[in-house]
């Protein structure tokens, strides 16, 4: 009897496993944010900005103020397109707390951009990243816990095809 009941552990055990691995990459961003080891992104910047300067600021403004415009509409963010290829959202204080870079001329902090190979981004940022699926697309993720920050490559097996550096409350 008791070898049946361990059998019937065993067999259980190896299904709810076998599940967690199949399903896991289709789990929500934030599960991954809390099981995944911590990197380094406080200097993380695009084309020198970084999360949580304001678009209200004298230097954002000094820079973009000729070429922003409202890009899309969402209830709880301002997006706008910064650049070609750059996009940006606010909350509604004008804080950044997102940037979306489809651009190939614009990089990453560790030089990252769209069309770079993706093994070039685990080269660059390490081993200490998540695999999620969104959209059809395969992304790898980075979490900094104590800026609460992350950014994530969305690519297609073989080359970047645009990223997201985000704040961590980012839905």
């Amino acid at each position: 009897m008791s070898r049946k009941i361990f059998i019937m552990i065993i067999v259980v055990g190896v299904i709810v496993f076998a599940l967690y691995a199949y399903l896991k990459p289709s789990f929500p961003r934030s599960f991954h944010h809390r099981f995944t080891e911590s990197t380094d992104l406080h200097n993380e910047s695009i084309n020198n900005l970084q999360l949580y300067e304001n678009i209200n600021g004298d230097r954002f403004k000094q820079a973009y103020a000729k070429g922003i415009s409202k890009s899309r509409n969402h209830e709880k963010y301002d997006y706008y397109k910064i650049q070609n290829g750059v996009e940006i959202a606010t909350n509604k204080a004008g804080y950044i707390l997102r940037f979306i870079v489809e651009n190939s001329k614009t990089a990453s902090k560790k030089g990252i951009k769209p069309g770079d190979p993706i093994a070039k981004v685990r080269k660059a940022y390490g081993d200490h990243y998540y695999t999620r699926i969104e959209q059809g697309l395969v992304i790898f993720g980075y979490i900094d816990k104590k800026s609460h920050q992350s950014i994530e490559f969305w690519h297609d097996k073989k080359r970047v095809i645009f990223f997201r550096l985000d704040d961590q409350s980012m839905e």
